[in-house]
């Protein structure tokens, strides 16, 4: 009804690729309507834009946001598409400043006002012209700010490392830099009924599907069915591949339980089970076989045969998201192909999901050609599915997202994905990998990836992180991520000389968020079954901010120090920024916590119903805080870290 309204009035559209130079020079000032969510991005994707942003900066390349669709609205422009990432290019603005803040307020002679403002929400609106009055508001406008909140966080947490110059020539390059598509849409337009259309179809074309498109072209055609599909199941990364088969084939869950399972009809007790999609015991030929049915055949819609009076099985996973998107692990998949070829290559397959096509195009070149295609696609299905079997996703429970590997299990007639009850060391290890490395390239996955393809154990692919994580991060490996872990695919992980030597540093907020996350571990990993069942159950939470225990400029009334009054500055300082001093919180507690003393954040820490912090117990253990306790405190934690890096060689 749109498209023909457009068509049969001739209406006219207008697009232009603009920056936020442009917005500016032209004066255009936009309103989110209020059929629109206020702003709901997570950390992910506002730390996945700012890491994407700060990388395309270091390199002066123009950046490509994508597209904005607008529509006049008297003198502003209603944002119909695009708001989330448009808001938060003007979130980072009002944070960073600089030469930004030409976009984030428009100011003429006699007027200043919002770049982006907020239909009807007055709230939100006086909420940006006053932010110190949050208190203010009710409960339920607080709670629809709580996005711009932790976004604001978020960016000041980026940011917080960088020096002035730096912030400056980001926000130069923000400004002039970033590039984006602006349609807008003729004032004719139903915008409500436009906006329900986008929210329904996809109105973009992804990279992986045009990456998919130029690979198939290399298959026959009577095999190009079979191949897309199994594309497509590997593409939706958010359920668990034997559910996105079983959507794709058509095809009943008991066509695609395993051979011939023997579950005591009587036992209650679950059998954990693989997939009959069996490509762990692929052959030279590609042949996948099940039951003399070959996967392809099953692809390509030659249905299984079951008797008629078998009930069908019920199925269960629950509600998961991957940790990395498609065209991650189409980028990982890749390093691994390449590196079955031309292991010696000096040219190293990059992470970077925004040069999708680029990289494939530069790389694949010479494996253009219809064996190395279905070889790669085949070679994709198989890390798919050792993905689903032996990496963390973030799992709903309790209303939460919890780092968890989840099982497949056979249970009389339910086939469902569980968790174990107890917490598990094999998914605590990859969360601290999660959350202390970078969340755009996780090069940590490409060695990890490639090891699933030689063992189907649980306990040897822990016993090999550990060692990868070790000798990725803790050791005198020289060279970036990129190198380092092209390096570890296929190596045998041997002895190595440990390299924490930092920790003895008064380092401050200068240090890497890796080592608090690597000491959370080994605590978990050597004390927890000593410490009981809190320590047991701790989980890994997203945590960026470095706080002093004793603060820098504390209250006149605090005596838990761990400086002397007679001090000198250099002294004082070397003291408050000793890793002994130091934990890992959430943007949110660093802020709780502030100059608080010693007992005031003991008192905090202990009221809280979960345990976030295994260092912030021990360091709360005692009754006051000094110098000479932190000293011992630092030591104690410098050992336990050089132990467990010797246990695990």
């Amino acid at each position: 009804m749109i498209e023909s309204k457009i068509i049969n009035n001739n209406l006219p559209i207008k697009s232009n690729l603009v920056c936020l130079e442009d917005i500016v020079k032209n004066n255009l000032l936009f309103n989110i309507p209020i059929y629109q969510r206020l702003y709901v991005w997570g950390s992910d994707q506002i730390s996945t834009l700012l890491e994407d942003l700060w990388r395309a900066s270091t390199k002066e390349e123009d950046y490509y946001l994508g597209g904005i669709m607008i529509a006049k609205n008297n003198n502003k422009y209603d944002l119909i598409d695009g708001q989330q990432r448009f808001t938060t290019l003007w979130l980072i603005g009002n944070v960073l400043k600089n030469e930004l803040s030409n976009f984030v307020y428009q100011v003429s002679k006699d007027n200043k006002q919002k770049r982006v403002s907020f239909a009807i929400r007055d709230f939100a609106n006086h909420y940006f012209d006053n932010p110190n009055e949050f208190t203010k508001f009710s409960k339920e406008e607080k709670g629809q700010l709580k996005g711009v909140k932790d976004a604001e966080s978020e960016i000041n947490d980026f940011l917080k490392d960088k020096t002035e110059d730096e912030k400056k020539d980001f926000s130069n390059f923000i400004y002039n830099q970033v590039r984006f598509i602006i349609t807008e849409m003729p004032p004719e337009i139903d915008e409500n009924r436009l906006f329900e259309v986008l929210n329904n179809r996809g109105v973009q074309l992804q990279h992986h599907e045009i990456l998919k498109a130029k690979m198939l072209e290399f298959i026959d055609d009577e095999d190009k069915n079979k191949y897309a599909k199994i594309w497509d199941a590997c593409a939706i990364m958010d359920e668990y591949f034997e559910k996105n088969i079983k959507e794709l084939s058509g095809l009943k869950w008991r066509d695609l339980t395993l051979k011939e399972i023997d579950v005591d009809k009587e036992n209650i007790d679950a059998k954990e089970v693989g997939l009959t999609i069996d490509i762990i015991n692929r052959v030279n030929n590609s042949e996948l076989t099940f039951e003399n049915i070959h996967l392809l055949e099953i692809l390509n819609d030659k249905l299984i045969e079951i008797k008629k009076d078998d009930d069908e099985i019920k199925y269960d996973s629950g509600k998961v998201r991957s940790i990395i998107s498609f065209p991650m692990l189409l980028l990982h998949v890749l390093r691994i192909f390449v590196y079955d070829n031309e292991e010696d290559s000096e040219n190293i397959v990059e992470i970077n999901e925004k040069k999708l096509i680029e990289i494939f195009e530069s790389f694949f070149e010479e494996y253009s050609n219809k064996k190395d295609v279905e070889n790669f696609i085949l070679l994709l299905l198989e890390i798919r599915i050792k993905f689903d079997k032996f990496v963390i996703k973030w799992v709903e429970k309790d209303n939460e997202e919890h780092h968890l590997i989840k099982r497949l299990y056979l249970n009389k007639n339910t086939l469902q994905r569980r968790e174990l009850i107890k917490n598990e060391g094999f998914a605590l290890l990859q969360s601290m990998l999660y959350h202390s490395q970078q969340i755009i390239t996780h090069y940590w996955l490409t060695p990890f990836l490639y090891k699933m393809r030689s063992t189907d154990s649980y306990e040897e692919l822990y016993n090999y992180l550990k060692k990868l994580d070790n000798q990725m991060f803790c050791s005198e490996y020289k060279g970036d991520l990129k190198s380092r872990s092209w390096k570890l695919i296929d190596n045998d992980l041997k002895t190595f000389k440990p390299k924490i030597e930092v920790l003895e540093k008064a380092e401050g907020t200068n240090y890497w968020s890796y080592w608090f996350y690597k000491l959370e571990f080994i605590l978990w990993h050597e004390l927890s079954d000593k410490k009981g069942v809190e320590w047991q159950n701790y989980r890994m939470t997203k945590k960026n901010s470095v706080e002093h225990i004793s603060p820098q400029n504390p209250q006149n009334y605090d005596t838990n120090k761990v400086f002397d009054p007679i001090d000198s500055d250099e002294v004082r300082k070397t003291k408050l920024d000793d890793f002994g001093n130091l934990v890992l919180l959430s943007v949110g507690m660093n802020s709780e916590y502030s100059n608080k003393t010693f007992k005031e954040k003991k008192t905090t820490f202990h009221e809280k119903k979960r345990l976030d912090s295994l260092k912030s117990a021990i360091i709360f253990d005692n009754e006051t805080w000094n110098w000479k306790l932190c000293e011992k405190h630092r030591i104690e934690m410098i050992s336990i870290f050089q132990k467990y890096l010797i246990k695990t060689m």
